[in-house]
């Protein structure tokens, strides 16, 4: 396992002003840094892989689809662009460094319609996913697709139908990424759906239940690590948490409250006890 911390919990646009936060991280002790794309237009891509390589770390992505960007939507002109964001995702990230493009690839986040998901919002996102799934590969990129919990997604909430979905999808370099803070709220058991999932499983986010310090909330971690163990994954187990006091963050995170003591204590302890969680399995 390589262990990575999510920059978002420092900031909100990492761009080229934010480029220290990888030789801090590095500092820490951690294997990489996962950097939010959202503005792609602030991503310094030769810069970001030069301090990557400077570090001796590595870099994944975390991608989001933005309004008028959905692979699900009954708009043929918004697949399209979707599909075109994706795309220029996977080249930044392949100008970057990142092997990964993990994250809610087929709709924005809390895009809800007010019903279940309907048999063409499927049938598009496998279309609209295949298309990036084949540009990425072009590049040796896997992509991670992430389940979000019910109020943030109508799409993919359980783990087990996203197996399905990137099932339906048939490229190899089409996983899904699993993330304890959702599964937490979706999963009858998650280790359970971890060991269902095996091989399909691309990339992982550890987000404790409220967000805050790993080990300190309700997700059962030895035995995520256990299954995590069980199936042989041995690639990124990266915390998500979020910077608190940025008000636009907190608001799209709906934080309310602080919920650890400061992002340096979230990332040092974080490690800390993931490490500890893998040498017990």
């Amino acid at each position: 396992m390589r262990f990575g911390l999510n920059l978002l919990v420092y900031t909100a646009a990492f761009s080229a002003d934010q480029i220290d936060l990888v030789k801090k991280v590095a500092d820490m002790g951690y294997d990489g840094v996962e950097i939010l794309f959202a503005d792609l237009d602030i991503l310094d891509p030769a810069a970001t892989r030069q301090a990557c390589e400077k570090a001796g770390v590595g870099v994944t992505s975390c991608a989001i689809l933005m309004p008028g960007t959905s692979i699900t939507s009954p708009e043929a002109d918004e697949r399209a662009a979707g599909i075109e964001r994706l795309k220029r995702v996977v080249d930044i990230s392949a100008e970057m460094g990142s092997k990964t493009v993990a994250g809610p690839l087929y709709a924005p986040v809390r895009q809800l319609t007010g019903m279940a998901r309907t048999d063409d919002e499927w049938k598009w996102g496998v279309e609209g996913l295949r298309a990036a799934g084949e540009h990425a590969k072009k590049s040796g990129i896997a992509l991670a697709v992430e389940p979000l919990n019910r109020f943030e997604t109508h799409f993919l909430n359980t783990i087990a139908d996203s197996v399905k979905f990137v099932e339906a999808v048939g490229l190899d370099n089409v996983k899904i990424q699993v993330d304890t803070f959702h599964a937490n709220i979706e999963e009858k058991n998650t280790p359970d759906a971890i060991r269902a999932a095996g091989a399909n499983i691309g990339h992982f986010h550890a987000s404790e239940s409220d967000r805050g310090v790993l080990g300190t909330g309700q997700v059962s971690w030895q035995e995520c690590f256990a299954a995590l163990s069980d199936v042989g994954y041995d690639g990124w187990v990266t915390i998500e948490s979020f910077a608190i006091g940025i008000l636009d963050l907190c608001a799209a995170a709906c934080i309310w409250r602080p919920i650890y003591e400061s992002a340096d204590d979230l990332a040092v302890k974080g490690l800390a006890f993931m490490k500890s969680m893998a040498r017990a399995n």
